[in-house]
């Protein structure tokens, strides 16, 4: 019991000084420090081997009482691994292996001096190891980290041998696998195992469980091209649909401002030809222009603002009403085309003609406030059932 404490003992340390190195790694975070982390790119068959040849010792346990003694070990092992935090390996491991009994058994050696018997025989474990680097599922990957903490589980046949007997045991197992890295090339390692085999591996007779336990030291040599690359796959993937979905919206776009530019040159001729038209009409008898009809200034689809036709128009019409009659009291009222925009924008750019109206007759012609009236009746009238001309502000 006294090795097996020894043993566990080495274990705690080792996982302490290994969990104190790797919260010292830090570089392989981003600006924002933030832990990277994969995809990696696909390594090939012959990338990321290593072979592993290490020594130390190991201890048979028959039982929790029956604790053989301290016997040479030997490791060697050949392994890759896939991604950077899954790897795999096959392996022998073993040497010899000793215990005590209280009868002669077939690997009796000789007789002990506290009266029992000493078992000594052969020992192999042929085995596939699965490990799962845990500084780098954890940490981010770093190939230049100086200590890596690797748990793995294992499975196989364990067999033993002497004098002419064998025993064939079937085998599984956990350990810690440490990886201290000397060069790009060149890893020691420092390795922990607990097998568990059928009791009556060393030929004492069986009925419950038995194990091993081993720690050796050693060191692995890398094969092929090592490391792995990040994969940026996802990211260029990412970029492409971003670019089609901003192509697809320059496109829909494209088609919305054609068609805004088709409607625009029909409702330019439109206007040329209402301007046109209202330039041809004869001169109006200034006393039937103020006692028949009233004025009225016309505005461009979506426009606030008067052409420099209209402005000519109004000051015509200002101030021919002026020089007729100065104390005249002006209703303006504001009107929208309702075959273009929601009800809402209309009555918003009626309000909006209206009150620019209403800012020139005071400020260019001088008319007062208490002189002036204004209305915005939005699109939900039609004044002159044209839409073009629906775009108004009328001075009555």
């Amino acid at each position: 019991m006294m090795k097996v404490a020894v043993l566990s003992m080495v274990l705690a340390a080792a996982t302490g000084f290994t969990l104190n190195v790797n919260a010292q790694e830090n570089g392989n975070r981003d600006e924002n420090g933030k832990i990277v982390r994969g995809p990696y790119e696909t390594n090939r068959l012959g990338d990321n081997i290593w072979i592993g040849v290490a020594g130390g010792i190991n201890v048979f346990e028959n039982s929790f009482t029956d604790i053989g003694g301290v016997n040479p070990a030997l490791d060697i092992n050949v392994g890759k691994w896939f991604t950077p935090s899954i790897g795999a390996r096959i392996g022998y491991q073993g040497l010899t292996a000793s215990t005590w009994s209280d009868a002669q058994y077939p690997y009796f050696k000789k007789m002990g001096d506290n009266g029992k018997y000493k078992n000594a025989f052969n020992t192999a474990y042929i085995h596939g190891d699965v490990l799962w680097n845990i500084s780098n599922a954890f940490s981010g990957y770093k190939e230049t980290r100086t200590w890596n903490f690797v748990p793995f589980l294992s499975a196989g046949i364990a067999r033993s041998w002497k004098n002419g007997v064998a025993n064939n045991e079937l085998a599984v197992g956990a350990g810690l696998l440490n990886n201290i890295r000397i060069s790009d090339r060149v890893d020691l390692t420092l390795e922990l195992r607990q097998l568990i085999v059928r009791q009556g591996y060393d030929m004492t007779p069986a009925g419950g469980v038995a194990g091993m336990s081993s720690a050796t030291f050693g060191v692995a040599v890398k094969l092929g091209k090592t490391g792995f690359k990040r994969s940026h796959t996802d990211e260029y993937a990412g970029r492409i649909a971003d670019l089609q979905a901003v192509n697809t919206a320059l496109a829909d776009e494209k088609e919305d401002v054609e068609n805004d530019k088709a409607e625009l040159q029909a409702e330019n001729a439109a206007l040329k030809k209402a301007v046109e038209e209202l330039q041809n009409r004869p001169p109006v008898v200034e006393k039937v222009m103020l006692d028949v009809t009233p004025g009225a200034v016309f505005f461009e689809i979506g426009q606030t603002e008067l052409s420099p036709q209209e402005l000519f128009h109004l000051d015509f019409y200002m101030q021919n009403v002026i020089a007729q009659d100065a104390d005249k009291v002006f209703t303006l009222t504001g009107y929208a085309d309702k075959q273009t925009g929601s009800a809402k924008r209309n009555q918003q750019l009626s309000q909006m003609r209206v009150e620019y109206v209403y800012n020139l007759l005071m400020t260019k012609y001088n008319v007062t406030a208490d002189r002036l009236v204004i209305k915005a009746a939005g699109s939900e009238v039609d004044r002159w059932g044209n839409p073009l001309l629906n775009r108004c502000v009328v001075l009555e």
